[in-house]
């Protein structure tokens, strides 16, 4: 679909967000505003999940919020709803109260097919299943959020905690065996898989201690079990993994690669990591901020295995920025269009009317045109 170091005309707005911006430009503020806390009203990341990036002047696009080589589903502003599509381009269902609630969603065993939360008005919390135009509510009554699921027997839940008291993370296997850990609370939980879904990291308080933990999660053939004790962290909103043998990092006031379980600095000149997107090889680091004349601004610094940096890059504009499995090559969206970089940050190719992408597990590239419809493309060769 794209040719390689293809370059497509993108409009002033895209010449603002990619021309001239290959060197770091104006450093980041020393102390630019934390993104929010994960919480039931931000991602993970501290970024609304319903609102793609906007360069300045532009309406918000749609928003890739989960997508695998089988389908994706689409937080599209023009529709106001969630949208799930086939990777066919087959609309398989709408649905506008999830938009409405800034949902959390989770591709349960092959996307579209989805896991909804969203926090309910009197306190609860609304768990219900989409399968094609089917919204059926999960059974469980104290399960407050689903973190991932392939089936009634393989999830990882949190949930309230024996006789009403804390919240716990609760891993159901298909060999109906149970791993349970306590915590602090349900709405405090960062649950972050590798693209492939195999290794995963669980950052959440422990009931009773002011610090933050780290609890790594691998797959076996019966489902998610822990790949050691847990470990000490700094404070995390945010993170990204590049499988079990790539990069793990947790974004937070001060970034920290995750060397062998091992908490270790990264070595950027960021003064604190926003989000990330990381591949086996390499990751992106982002710090946002916005200046005094209202411009919205996004550092990009990208970093090797080991958490040094190799690349920087400051746009005047919100991106996006989705990771290869590889980490070998970079997809940055937003309203100005695309750019894929490699892994040294040049260019690959570029072009107009993409509003957010995201790889597959599989290394396929899925973009969003204007219409709000997921597309999906072989990337470009990045070497």
């Amino acid at each position: 679909m794209f040719p390689r170091y293809a370059t497509l005309a993108l409009g002033t707005a895209a010449a603002v967000m990619l021309a001239a911006c290959s060197g770091r430009g104006p450093a980041p503020p020393a102390a630019p505003a934390a993104p929010a806390t994960p919480s039931r009203e931000a991602s993970a990341s501290g970024v609304p999940r319903g609102h793609a990036p906007v360069a300045p002047g532009l309406e918000p696009g749609a928003v890739i919020l989960a997508a695998s080589s089988s389908g994706a589903v689409v937080a599209d502003p023009a529709t106001r709803s969630y949208r799930g599509y086939t990777s066919t381009g087959e609309l398989s269902w709408v649905d506008r109260d999830a938009y409405r609630d800034d949902a959390e969603v989770v591709c349960a065993v092959r996307c579209p097919d989805a896991v909804i939360t969203a926090a309910g008005r009197n306190g609860t919390d609304r768990v219900r299943l989409r399968t094609g135009t089917r919204a059926r509510p999960m059974a469980q009554a104290a399960v407050h959020r689903v973190l991932a699921v392939r089936g009634p027997s393989d999830a990882v839940l949190v949930e309230d905690g024996r006789g009403g008291r804390g919240a716990r993370i609760r891993v159901d296997r298909t060999d109906r065996t149970q791993v349970r850990v306590d915590v602090a609370d349900t709405a405090g939980v960062l649950w972050v898989e590798d693209a492939g879904r195999s290794a995963a990291l669980a950052v959440y308080r422990r009931p009773g201690h002011a610090g933050t933990s780290v609890l790594a999660f691998r797959r076996d053939g019966r489902g998610w079990r822990t790949g050691g004790p847990p470990r000490p962290v700094a404070e995390a909103w945010g993170g990204c993994l590049g499988g079990g043998r790539g990069p793990a990092i947790l974004a937070g006031p001060r970034g920290t690669l995750l060397a062998h379980g091992t908490p270790a600095p990264l070595t950027s000149d960021l003064p604190q990591v926003g989000e990330c997107a990381a591949g086996r090889d390499g990751a992106v680091l982002l710090a946002r901020w916005i200046d005094a004349g209202g411009t919205a601004h996004t550092a990009l610094r990208g970093v090797d295995a080991t958490g040094r940096e190799t690349w920087a890059r400051d746009v005047p504009a919100e991106v996006e920025v989705a990771a290869h499995p590889s980490g070998r090559q970079f997809a940055l969206s937003g309203q100005a269009g695309l750019e894929i970089v490699d892994q040294a940050g040049r260019p690959l190719m570029r072009a107009a009317g993409v509003s957010s992408a995201r790889y597959t597990e599989t290394g396929r590239l899925v973009v969003v045109d204007g219409a709000g419809t997921p597309r999906w493309a072989e990337p470009p060769r990045d070497g």
